[in-house]
């Protein structure tokens, strides 16, 4: 059902005009009613014909002119004579196969009556010049500038007067040493029929100053397909190239893992991550889960964490410590920083991971050097090969393999002969510059290859000397620059990301020039030493936060870093606030050929650790002094206990009390020699328990030393250590089962034989106490005991969780139990 209501392109007069003369093509019916022509008219004229050559307005941006653009106040009349004043807003199309503008004729005559004309007025086609963020410059087929956008005049200080009909702008706009190749450029576009088209260059602006500017060229040809015209798109790249290197050259050269996880996987691992879990970048990137990487037992903590951080849990801890699986098996322990972060719109991780596994006291361990060089993004169109001497590809990164479009397997161990386009490279200038770079002169060139198609490409080369598993290789980075504006696309991306990763990188890190003169700080620095980047841009970084009993050492690190190695040192920085703060430091500098241009100083704050140790050090000096004079008392209390029933054995004439306090005295004894061993000990939570044996066997044989029968013990124990846990029980049932095995089995005897048994399988204890007596009744039964001995035997094992049995021998009777020991 069609609407009551008219639409906005019903009211206003519209035209189709010839891109170029402005010939009207076509009209709508608002043009019709508005201005009293016919369309057949209208079809026969040109928009300047609807002018009044008469009248001239002076605030109008100066009269209808076939060298200004259409979007200014015209002043134009009906067929009846009456006065328009219209400002046009176009956009640049095709119409039935030929370029055309689409213009909206907005009346504005009440609006210059009073003096009060605004273009934010009207709806247009393009974005508001004053929001819009690129230079927007259309020129014709001769080089003649047609159009010149307010942020055209901002970018390069030419008004639109005075470059509106410049012939040939390219000579004025581009530096000179970059001309000829423009030119070119656009001619191959042309020859090629290319529709867009994108380059990079310095370009010049009225007070002759040099930027580098980025040109996103739209081409319109005609209806003989010949160039018509031509738009662009124009910003400055400058700071956003200074910032891509500084960043990039950070994370290549760090000696920390740095990732980047959204959306459940990694988006981005750093070489060092790589090769802490042994794999290449691109086995991880968008492939493996975080989790996968963690041992099953920590798979959970993983999970949890990264959850606490999207949601930004308050509570959930910025650093903590998991064990990783590495491609090998290889059990490892890391030290994880993470916090939330932004990255192309959506919710993201970005952290840091340290491999602790040699020495987990140091949470922060970083390699004092990067061997390999690694390609830090596979998906970017950048080859990169790593070659020996002889120039053989030793390695070579995805982008090698999407370049050329072969296996990488293809190219390991062959020279580059086999990717050059026949007739159109010299390899033996090619072998010189490769030897060159192999002796430290970095090298750029342009080269031409083939790929596996036949197709034949030029590309950008930079080789750069390097070191790989310790030898000396060329490090050589290839840019297909057919496809430059796909590569500028992905640096974009990287800069963003590194700049992510510096600002919001838990780790403090100071960015400095090669004088160590403070150029910019992260949010971590700032919290740690209670400096912004503001107050101390400028100053020299070790008289700001060196003490002065470590400005030796400072120095040391400042001369090893400046030879363009990294350095690390473990000391004490000062804050704001003038208090200390231990911190693992790492000096990492940026060189340019064999020049260090800045330093990334890297500080982790240790203190809580530091404190931690000093803590639990003094805590378990203290409880061992304690624990040992514990031991130490008890045993003295014990044997106190021991002289009691002895003297009360001495003043009773019951020969069974008296029987009763010796029993009660062995057992005492038996519980007084584990503390005598425990404080003697060097660890007072355990005591050997093959020694204990024989000095409590020896103790019984002293006490039993009057009876008739003459019994020899024979011992036979591993070597094992007892908690005073089990120790006390088991020494108690010794005490027990060897007493009873002196006074009852033995009754007419003159001589018998003891074996005392314990071995250790695993974390299983078999004791066993075998007698060559008369046995044990029939009636004996550990579940249900009728002596006090028995029943202390059984409660005993009970608190063991052990397994125990009498058994009769032939002769005599066995003792077995069975128990698991306890760590």
């Amino acid at each position: 059902m069609e609407s009551d209501y008219p639409s906005f392109f019903d009211d206003q007069p519209i035209f189709i005009l010839d891109h170029q003369t402005l010939k009207i093509l076509d009209v709508n019916k608002a043009a019709v009613n508005c201005y009293g022509y016919s369309r057949d008219e209208f079809l026969a004229m040109d928009v300047y014909d609807l002018g009044d050559k008469k009248k001239r307005v002076e605030l109008i941006d100066g009269a209808p002119d076939k060298n200004k653009s259409i979007d200014k106040i015209w002043v134009q009349q009906t067929k009846n004579g009456d006065t328009l004043y219209v400002q046009f807003t176009y956009h640049t199309f095709y119409y039935k196969g030929i370029p055309a503008k689409i213009a909206i004729a907005h009346d504005v005559s009440e609006l210059v009556q009073k003096n009060e004309v605004r273009r934010v007025e009207f709806p247009k086609f393009i974005t508001h010049e004053s929001n819009f963020p690129l230079a927007r410059i259309e020129w014709d087929a001769s080089k003649k500038i047609k159009d010149w956008s307010e942020k055209a005049e901002e970018l390069f200080g030419w008004r639109e007067d005075e470059v509106i009909g410049w012939d040939n702008f390219l000579d004025k706009l581009i530096a000179d040493d970059e001309i000829e190749q423009a030119k070119r450029n656009l001619e191959e576009a042309i020859a090629n029929r290319e529709t867009h088209y994108s380059v990079e260059g310095k370009s010049l602006t009225k007070s002759g100053e040099t930027i580098i500017c980025e040109w996103h060229n739209s081409i319109i040809y005609d209806e003989n397909e010949n160039l018509h015209s031509v738009h662009s798109l124009v910003t400055d790249i400058s700071k956003r190239k200074e910032s891509q290197n500084l960043f990039r050259i950070l994370s290549e050269k760090s000696l920390v893992g740095v990732f980047l996880i959204q959306d459940g996987k990694f988006k981005y691992v750093n070489p060092r991550f790589a090769e802490i879990f042994g794999y290449e970048q691109d086995e991880i990137i968008d492939r493996i889960e975080p989790q996968e990487l963690a041992h099953p037992d920590d798979r959970a903590l993983i999970v949890t964490n990264m959850k606490e951080r999207l949601n930004r849990n308050p509570e959930a801890e910025d650093e903590y410590e998991i064990k990783g699986i590495t491609k090998g098996g290889r059990v490892i322990d890391a030290s994880l920083y993470g916090s939330k972060t932004m990255y192309q719109g959506k919710s993201a991780i970005v952290g840091t991971l340290v491999d602790i596994t040699e020495n987990k006291e140091i949470v922060q361990k970083y390699q004092a050097s990067l061997n390999t060089f690694q390609d830090l993004f596979d998906s970017i169109s950048d080859a990169i090969y790593i070659q020996d001497k002889e120039g053989r590809f030793l390695e070579v990164n995805q982008g090698a393999v999407d370049m050329y479009g072969y296996e990488e397997s293809f190219f390991i161990g062959k020279t580059p002969e086999v990717l050059a386009a026949p007739g159109k490279v010299d390899m033996e200038a090619t072998k010189r510059k490769v030897q060159k770079a192999l002796n430290g002169t970095p090298q750029s060139f342009e080269w031409w290859g083939k790929r596996k198609n036949g197709e034949v490409f030029p590309k950008e080369v930079v080789a750069n000397p390097g070191t790989y598993f310790g030898e000396d290789v060329v490090i050589t980075i290839a840019r297909d620059i057919t496809k430059r504006y796909k590569a500028e696309e992905e640096l974009r991306k990287n800069e963003e990301m590194f700049r992510q990763l510096f600002q919001n990188s838990p780790i403090s890190i100071a960015l400095m020039d090669k004088r160590q003169e403070i150029k910019q700080v992260n949010t971590a620095f700032s919290e740690t030493f209670g400096y912004g980047t503001e107050e101390i841009q400028g100053l020299d970084i070790d008289q700001l936060i060196v003490p002065e009993h470590e400005k030796k050492e400072a120095r040391e690190i400042s001369n090893t870093i400046f030879e363009g190695k990294p350095a690390f040192h473990s000391g004490k920085r000062l804050r704001k606030d003038g208090s200390y703060v231990d911190v693992l430091i790492y000096g990492v500098p940026v060189t340019v050929n064999d020049k260090t241009v800045a330093i990334f100083g890297i500080y982790v704050d240790i203190s809580e650790r530091k404190q931690a140790e000093e803590k639990v050090k003094k805590s378990l000096r203290e409880k061992e002094v304690l624990l040992a004079e514990i031991h130490h008392r008890v045993k003295n209390n014990l044997a106190v206990i021991t002289g009691l029933l002895e003297l009360q054995a001495f003043n009773t004439s019951s020969e069974e009390a008296i029987e009763v306090l010796k029993i009660s005295q062995m057992r005492v004894n038996s519980i007084a020699l584990i503390h005598e061993k425990l404080y003697q000990n060097e660890n007072l939570s355990e005591i050997s328990f093959e020694q204990y044996v024989k000095e409590l066997t020896d103790v019984i044989l002293d006490s039993m030393g009057t009876m008739q029968t003459d019994i020899d013990v024979s011992i036979n124990v591993d070597p094992v250590n007892l908690t005073v846990n089990q120790a006390i029980p088991c020494g108690l049932i010794l005490n027990e089962i060897i007493t009873n095995s002196f006074k009852h089995a033995y009754p007419e005897k003159e001589k018998g034989n003891i074996e005392i048994n314990l071995h250790r399988r695993g974390d299983e204890v078999y004791l066993s106490i075998v007698d060559d007596g008369i046995g044990i009744p029939d009636e004996i039964d550990l579940e249900n005991p009728t002596s006090l001995g028995i029943e202390l035997i059984r409660t005993l094992s009970e608190q063991l969780e052990a397994e125990a049995e009498f058994s009769n021998e032939n002769p005599g009777t066995k003792f077995a139990l069975h128990f698991t020991l306890e760590h």
